[in-house]
């Protein structure tokens, strides 16, 4: 296999100390407890993903089923995936600064879309941190915000939005 290629594989229990290090650098100002990203990978393995280019990875993403318009508070364990989940939600896109524009964000959002339809949901969702509500534009995010979650948000810090993506049903 030909190590400059780069790919997003299954995040596995032996990458949390790299997703640790990775999501310290790319949200300094505000990192999440090592305890929470772990219980993220162990809840739902198949949303998690690592970014490696010839053994190295250079960012992840965190996802699993949730309930619309109602993300987790920022650092905080979730105990168990929601019964009644109703949508696949992002926790965290993280990527060495890099790896940024390198296309690799697009290529993990649509991989989330198709893991989400397998799944069974229809619709996508994440908060939108650090002025990155243009890159989710571009992905078919849209803003979904009202003063409830304005309020939720606020443990997010500046320029948090809730954002929601709807997922066509194959061939639409």
């Amino acid at each position: 296999m030909n190590e400059k290629i780069t790919v997003w594989r299954p995040a596995e229990l032996a990458d949390i100390r790299v997703i640790y290090d990775i999501q310290c650098i790319a949200h300094a100002l505000q990192p999440e407890a090592h305890d929470v990203l772990l219980e993220r990978l162990t809840l739902c393995p198949q949303g998690c993903f690592v970014l490696e280019r010839g053994g190295v990875v250079s960012g992840y993403v965190l996802s699993h089923p949730w309930i619309r318009r109602a993300p987790p508070p920022i650092d905080t364990q979730l105990g168990a995936i929601p019964v009644k989940a109703d949508i696949w939600y992002l926790h965290d896109l993280a990527l060495l600064p890099g790896t940024r524009g390198s296309g690799a964000g697009a290529t993990v959002s649509a991989l989330l879309a198709e893991q989400a339809r397998r799944a069974g949901y229809r619709t996508l969702a994440l908060v939108s941190v650090s002025g990155s509500q243009g890159f989710w534009e571009r992905q078919g995010f849209s803003v979904r915000m009202d003063d409830a979650l304005a309020a939720t948000l606020e443990s997010y810090g500046g320029q948090a939005v809730y954002m929601e993506r709807d997922l066509p049903c194959r061939g639409n």
